[in-house]
């Protein structure tokens, strides 16, 4: 029985109580602590981050507020906070209420502690609630994404093997529906971490941002690539090609398409290089190219910030080389957040449905939906075709059809801008071709530079490297750019000067004119797989162990002749002997002329009559 003194306190002996003779703990011993004594520090760390989050957002909206906590006033506010404070947002109903509690209770953090941490059964025992844990988190929170019934099944099976070694005051487990309960109470987004991954939490409990707005053309440009779905037809052979590949330029201001290039190459820098050009220049060419085309294509110019994707090709040196002095800035969108480029996302879309969807030969994301259609059979479109329509459909249609809600034209929002974009003219034409080549360093040696696995070679380069090399044995790197379209020649930075000077290859059969990189490369490569499949490794392999051997059988033979030696003649006198002797290929392979019997007992050592001859005063040697 409990003594006086423990009545007193309030102090029970837990081992002392049971079913028959303890009476239930009064709910308001359980509930005061809660009331009174509860502070932030004696929350779980959990509960602390999302009061230190509520405040955070409760002071960044009220420094920005004007006006009541409404609705209109707060929503603007709102969208603020992921991209600022890196935390997702309440609602703004949500808002309110945390500014009412928090302001009633004196700005006292406690006001803003999440009320389900006050719900439920005040009087679990500490003993089952251990067990409860470890059943959810081995069990339940797991990537095997085992049942709710599964965990519960194990937690009841740890009840009983804890209970089989305690005689009295055994553990109660809790019900089946309690159980669920507990499951359900947990943090979904952390829940999604634990049984499918951190990637998709994030997707599930996305907040769709907003993103930043243009005010003027060529402000914001987004970059992206697709796989076109239609296969085209050679225009000569009139057999299919494949899917080409579409690099397109999107304005976020006024919604035009700025520039693209058509290819089927996989997207790499080249790709980005060609639509970049094609977006920076004047398209004065397109109507003569096209007559078709009714329309003019105004758009073009200097790009204030390109917007791009996590692609390798837009993360390489050589493309933020060339963008820093024609590109203000370039923005890389994050991950799991498509609205930061979702201008050129639906334009892909748009594009697909007026254009590329009625076009014999198209192709399907999904196999079953074939049935008995055969793309490449038939496929009729042949690619210089599909290159005139789509110029078509860019400028005639889809610059002049208003928006999906029927706000602008993109065309006539282009022209309506108070604010033109700087253009390309004159010798600024041919610069932005040259800083838009292929970035590398190489050093300028006797031989000129060699890239590509090609040398090249000027008068110029030679000049400059006799005037500018160091003279503290330091090689003398350069910048090199190359026309990934023409490797015939590259243009080399000269720092001292500031400028670029065309520097030529090395070629007098006439291989690299005309030829692509890309070309190139495959050459090498093919070259390369021939060479391979004409060597014959084991035959290598055999030669070179047979040389090994045969090596170490000469170290051991002189060896065991030279222990047999008082000491050995000068090199010099028995190299003056081999010379004379002729010694090699096509002579003896010894100096000693007097050929060696085997009957004969005395030999003539001519080593033990040269140790201590000299030949200097012979005339020839």
């Amino acid at each position: 029985m409990p003594s006086d003194s423990n009545n007193i306190f309030g102090f029970f002996d837990e081992f002392e109580a049971s079913e028959g003779e303890s009476q239930p703990l009064p709910i308001e011993l359980m509930q005061e602590p809660i009331e009174i004594s509860s502070t932030i520090d004696s929350q779980s760390p959990k509960v602390q981050k999302e009061v230190i989050r509520r405040i955070k957002i409760i002071d960044f909206v009220e420094k920005r507020l004007k006006g009541g906590w409404t609705e209109k006033n707060l929503n603007p506010i709102l969208s603020l906070i992921e991209p600022e404070l890196q935390l997702t947002p309440p609602s703004w109903r949500t808002l309110a209420t945390w500014k009412k509690y928090y302001f009633e209770a004196g700005k006292d953090p406690c006001a803003l502690i999440p009320k389900h941490t006050f719900k439920g059964n005040r009087q679990k025992e500490m003993d089952s609630q251990s067990l409860i844990d470890e059943a959810i988190q081995n069990v339940y929170l797991t990537r095997e994404r085992l049942s709710v019934a599964e965990a519960y099944r194990y937690y009841k099976s740890r009840v009983m093997q804890i209970n089989r070694g305690i005689v009295e005051g055994k553990i109660k487990p809790i019900s089946e529906r309690s159980f669920y309960n507990r499951i359900h109470g947990l943090p979904p987004y952390e829940v999604a971490i634990a049984r499918f991954g951190k990637r998709y939490a994030d997707r599930e409990f996305r907040s769709v941002g907003q993103q930043v707005a243009a005010t003027k053309p060529m402000e914001y440009v987004e970059i992206d690539h697709t796989p076109v779905p239609v296969i085209l037809i050679d225009d000569e052979l009139d057999i299919p090609l494949g899917r080409p590949y579409l690099t397109m330029l999107y304005d976020r201001f006024s919604k035009c398409i700025v520039g693209c290039s058509i290819n089927f190459r996989e997207p790499s820098f080249d790709s980005v290089r060609k639509a970049l050009l094609n977006s920076l220049l004047d398209k004065s060419w397109v109507k003569p190219r096209y007559p078709c085309i009714d329309n003019e294509w105004p758009c073009h110019g200097k790009i204030d910030c390109l917007v791009v994707d996590n692609g390798a090709e837009f993360w390489s040196q050589s493309l933020e080389d060339s963008l820093r002095p024609l590109v203000s800035d370039i923005q890389y969108s994050q991950a799991a957040k498509p609205w930061r480029k979702s201008g050129i996302e639906k334009l892909f879309d748009q594009m697909n449905k007026g254009l590329v969807n009625a076009l014999p030969g198209k192709t399907f994301t999904n196999p079953t939906q074939l049935q008995d259609y055969n793309p490449k059979k038939d496929a009729v479109v042949r690619v210089s075709v599909f290159l005139e329509l789509l110029h078509k459909w860019i400028v005639d249609y889809y610059h002049m059809a208003p928006d999906s809600r029927e706000r602008d034209i993109p065309y006539h929002k282009w022209n309506q801008s108070e604010w033109t974009p700087s253009y390309y003219l004159g010798a600024e034409k041919e610069q932005l071709r040259v800083e838009l080549g292929l970035l590398r360093h190489r050093i300028i040696g006797v031989a000129g530079i060699r890239l590509h696995n090609l040398r090249y070679q000027s008068s110029e380069l030679i000049e400059y490297r006799k005037y500018w090399a160091s003279n503290n044995g330091k090689k003398l790197f350069v910048k090199t750019k190359t026309d990934p379209s023409d490797i015939s020649y590259i243009h080399v930075y000269l720092e001292s000067e500031k400028r670029y000077i065309k520097v030529t290859a090395v070629d007098n059969s006439g291989y690299t004119k005309g030829l692509s990189l890309f070309e190139h490369e495959r050459i090498q490569k093919v070259r390369r797989l021939n060479t391979k499949q004409l060597t014959d490794d084991e035959a290598l392999a055999d030669t070179f162990l047979y040389m090994k051997k045969r090596i170490q059988d000469e170290t051991d033979r002189f060896r065991g002749a030279k222990s047999n030696k008082a000491s050995l003649p000068k090199t010099g006198n028995t190299s003056k002997l081999a010379k004379f002797n002729d010694v090699g290929s096509e002579g003896p392979s010894s100096i000693n002329a007097t050929p060696v019997k085997q009957e004969t007992t005395a030999v003539f050592d001519v080593s033990e009559q040269l140790s201590d001859d000299d030949f200097e005063d012979i005339e020839g040697y």
